[in-house]
């Protein structure tokens, strides 16, 4: 994703793109548009890191990927709106998920070895986040 994993704190930075992709989006497209930007990027990760991911990294889930946060940052950014606190929370709490993995996210981290695994702990932490901005609006 625009050569962000090669800087220091790739899922950190990721995370960030994400948020300034989704401000663009809110303001200047549609939240709609938005979701299905979200839907099509999945779709293509799953593909192309499932052709990719053995053959190019020595990791099952290299750093250099950040697509994965990609995804998950944007689930709890969907009820945001145009709320300054609750982005930046939920930025701050994906963060806290996506480094702790709480389970099942650390089942997918640790056992599933593939463009699943490497997906589905940060759309697991991205649903965590989501849930509790969601509980506090």
């Amino acid at each position: 994703m625009f050569g962000i994993g090669f800087l220091p704190v790739p899922g950190t930075m990721g995370s960030l793109i994400t948020i300034i992709i989704y401000y663009l989006f809110y303001n200047y497209l549609n939240i709609i548009f938005f979701i299905f930007f979200i839907i099509l990027v999945f779709f293509y990760s799953l593909y192309f890191l499932n052709k990719t991911l053995n053959q190019s990294f020595s990791s099952s889930d290299p750093k250099e990927i950040v697509i994965d946060e990609f995804i998950g940052q944007s689930i709890p950014l969907l009820i945001c709106g145009n709320n300054f606190f609750l982005i930046i929370l939920s930025f701050l709490l994906f963060r806290l998920f996506d480094i702790t993995k709480p389970w099942p996210a650390s089942y997918f981290d640790l056992k599933i070895k593939n463009a699943t695994g490497v997906i589905m702990d940060d759309i697991i932490a991205g649903i965590y986040t989501f849930l509790i901005i969601y509980l506090c609006i």
